[in-house]
Formats: C-alpha cells, sequence, structure tokens
C-alpha cells in the first residue's frame, strides 16, 4: 500500500514507493523482472555501500576476488560482502543486503566466502565476520526463531 510518508522513485521507468528510512539507500539501485516457471518475480539490487581504502598488494587482491567473483555470486541473492580489514593473515567482513541477518549466513561465509578467498589468497588463514546481523531487515532466510 501506499503510504503518505512513502516517497515515490522511478526506477527505470518504473514507479517504486519507498519507506523514509530506504530513501538514503536507493542511489543506483537497479530493478529487474526474472521470468521462471512460477510466473516471475522482481528482483531490487542495491550496491554496497563505499568501501573503506585498504592498501596494499593483498588488499588489492582481495578486492578484486571480492569485485569478480564473490559479490556477483552474492547478488544472486541479493546480499554482498566487503572487505573492512586486513591485519596479517587474517580478514575481517561485513556482510550486507540479503546476507545481513540471514539465518544461513553462516554457511555462506564459512562455505563460500571463506573457501574461496583461502583457494584464492593462501596467505589468508581467518575470515572475521564483523556484520550487526541483529540490524538485518531483509535476511533472504529468515533465521529460526
Amino acid at each position: 500500500d501506499n503510504l503518505e510518508e512513502d516517497t515515490v522513485v522511478e526506477i527505470e521507468g518504473l514507479k517504486v514507493f519507498v519507506d523514509p528510512e530506504s530513501v538514503p539507500y536507493m542511489d543506483g539501485v537497479t530493478l529487474d523482472f526474472i521470468d521462471n516457471p512460477f510466473g516471475g518475480n522482481f528482483r531490487i539490487d542495491a550496491p554496497p555501500p563505499p568501501r573503506p581504502k585498504l592498501e596494499g598488494p593483498l588488499a588489492e587482491r582481495l578486492q578484486r576476488l571480492v569485485d569478480e567473483q564473490i559479490n556477483p555470486a552474492l547478488r544472486l541473492h541479493g546480499g554482498w560482502v566487503q572487505i573492512v580489514d586486513v591485519q596479517e593473515d587474517r580478514v575481517f567482513v561485513e556482510l550486507g543486503g540479503g546476507c545481513k541477518g540471514c539465518g544461513m549466513v553462516d554457511v555462506t561465509l564459512k562455505q563460500g566466502v571463506e573457501v574461496l578467498i583461502k583457494q584464492n589468497i593462501p596467505e589468508i588463514k581467518e575470515v572475521l565476520d564483523v556484520t550487526d546481523h541483529a540490524g538485518g531487515t531483509n535476511p533472504y532466510y529468515q533465521p529460526s526463531k
């Protein structure tokens, strides 16, 4: 329903009603219709927030891996990962979008993100999630109660 406080945002020719809390996150959003055997659905993708400036060859390799392999896979569920910090053989990540607060985030992190990082950058021994998952408002899978 269209609420009085909603803002109308036009994305690729379609009017979308956005609640006030979400308006600041609409910059760079894309809208796509995915046709499937059940009729189809809309997918709205928002880019991850600006990433912190990390320097050095290891950080550059990590960022390239995130940009080219990890985030394209996570985007299928409306999620993303961001490198927050690199300290020696440890990398600190934040997950967002559909990954933030998702009931399957541990599986995504340990069997997806961490495996890809360690396979491609063997110097990394540990991947640590620093996400505030309790603040997730639109997880892909709702956590079990």
